[in-house]
């Protein structure tokens, strides 16, 4: 049992990850699980992982949640209930102490104070356009992901005289 002890790491924040899926997993924000991932587990250990994609998600994008290590909720309903069920879940799990919501919308501002009701700590990590104030101002971290670099912005411009 010694050695066992010795290899145990010192335990730091357990978290749970929710994915706003269709609100977050789209082309124009250019948003990646993996930087997701990334940025949460400097914060501690990755206990639930979980992407809630609408009935509507194509298979590469189920698989692509996937293979990032997060668990596809695949909604038949509004992805808000299923979203708003896995917080609830993962807010009343003792296993868990900090509760990441990638999400940018107000309405899952009640999900916020009832996680701090009860002493989760939470971080919301989203992007712009329509990263709610409100949401960021709730939590107790909030992440903005950088906006994706327009493809306009990327090209070189020739020497164009007028």
């Amino acid at each position: 049992m010694k050695v066992l002890r010795s290899v145990r790491k010192k335990r730091g924040k357990q978290l749970a990850i929710i994915v706003d899926g269709p609100n977050i997993l789209r082309k124009e924000l250019g948003i990646d699980l993996e930087e997701i991932r990334q940025l949460v587990e400097s914060e501690g250990r990755i206990r639930i992982a979980t992407v809630i994609l609408d009935r509507k998600a194509p298979e590469k994008l189920v698989e692509a949640v996937v293979n990032a290590g997060f668990r596809a909720v695949i909604s038949t309903g509004k992805v808000e209930v299923d979203f708003t069920i896995e917080a609830m879940d993962s807010i009343y799990n003792d296993k868990v102490d900090s509760l990441v919501l990638v999400a940018r919308s107000a309405a899952y501002m009640p999900i916020v104070h009832r996680a701090k009701e009860v002493g989760k700590e939470v971080i919301v990590i989203g992007a712009e356009p329509g990263f709610s104030m409100a949401l960021k101002k709730a939590a107790d971290l909030y992440i903005s992901l950088p906006a994706p670099i327009s493809e306009d912005l990327t090209k070189s411009k020739g020497n164009e005289e007028c």
